[in-house]
Formats: C-alpha cells, structure tokens, sequence
C-alpha cells in the first residue's frame, strides 16, 4: 500500500516532469518561429517606413530594406557581453563564406555607441569591416530581435530562411546547408 507521503512525491515528479517537458516544447518552437501568410519575417514585410538602418565604423549608413539579391545572414550580438565565443565561431564561419558572392554576412552589434567594439572585435576575432551598429536598436526590434546573439538568415528575396535565438552551433553541417537552400529561395506562404 502506497503511503501519503509517497504518493505526493509522485505526483509533485511528474508535475515537475511535465512542466520540463513543456518548457522545452516551448523553447524549440521559440528558435524557429512560425511562418505564415500573416507572420513571415519577410524583410519586405517589416513596417519600417523604407528604412531599417545599421551603421558601418566609418559611419556610412546601410540599409537592410529591399530584396538582398543574395543570402543575408544577420548576426546580432551584445558586445559587452563577457563571453563573446559565440562570435569568435560566426567570424570563422563567415570566413568560409567570404569568397561566395551570393552571401553576405553582418554582425550587427546592439550598442549605444562604437566605444569598446574596436578592442572587442580584436578580442573576438571578427574583421571590423562587417561589423555594423544598431545604435538605438530599432532596427533589431524592427526585425523582432528579442534575445542576444540571435542570427536570422535570409534568402535572395528577402524570405526568412532560418532564425536562431540565443547560441547556435556554427560548425554545423546543416547550417551551411540552410544557406545553400536559402540561395535557391525560400517558398513564399500566401
């Protein structure tokens, strides 16, 4: 015969069972969001009155509005963050990609200023030369950044192929193969 205390303890594991079991349902669905007629991430369907700006270091402005024409894989990161790993990784991925016209890859650091980013990128190891500046970080909450790193890459259109939310692993087969379906498009959802 099963005492109190016994059963109490089983009933509060698999009360502490199943809610692990949804929060992790929930954080996978979290990394890649849902595409649909009315919420694709298209970069053409970001309400953004034709501009979505990011700053390069020497102050030129770019920006992100239209069809890419190529594979764009935005990387947003936090530079004052202590870690910067994550980066360090994305900077020798991008390096792979630096001799394929059809990519083009941006890191995108969510800053108030250039202050520090200059010996943070030494430090990550990523080239100051793709390294671009979302001051005010509108243009990130435009794309629907919500937790740094996060990494959306897009297709020649401008369709979202892949989104990552938090850390990714960017020595990963299937990331490379993401960006070669991306350069073939992306299906549009009506």
């Amino acid at each position: 015969m099963m005492t109190p205390a016994v059963r109490n303890r089983l009933i509060i594991g698999a009360a502490i069972v199943a809610a692990a079991a949804f929060l992790a349902i929930q954080m996978y669905y979290s990394q890649t969001p849902a595409r649909h007629a009315d919420h694709d991430h298209a970069i053409a369907k970001i309400d953004a009155g034709g501009f979505l700006w990011v700053e390069s270091v020497g102050g030129k402005r770019r920006n992100l509005v239209g069809r890419p024409e190529k594979v764009l894989v935005l990387h947003w990161f936090d530079p004052t963050a202590k870690d910067h790993s994550e980066e360090t990784e994305a900077a020798h991925f991008a390096e792979t990609l630096a001799d394929d016209p059809t990519v083009d890859f941006l890191f995108i650091a969510s800053a108030p200023s250039w202050e520090g980013i200059e010996g943070w990128a030494e430090a990550a190891g990523v080239p100051m030369d793709r390294i671009y500046l979302d001051q005010k970080g509108k243009t990130g909450d435009l794309f629907g950044v919500r937790r740094l790193p996060e990494t959306l890459i897009y297709d020649p259109a401008g369709l979202l192929a892949h989104q990552a939310r938090g850390p990714m692993s960017w020595s990963d087969r299937r990331l490379a193969a993401t960006i070669e379906r991306a350069k073939a498009g992306v299906e549009e959802i009506h």
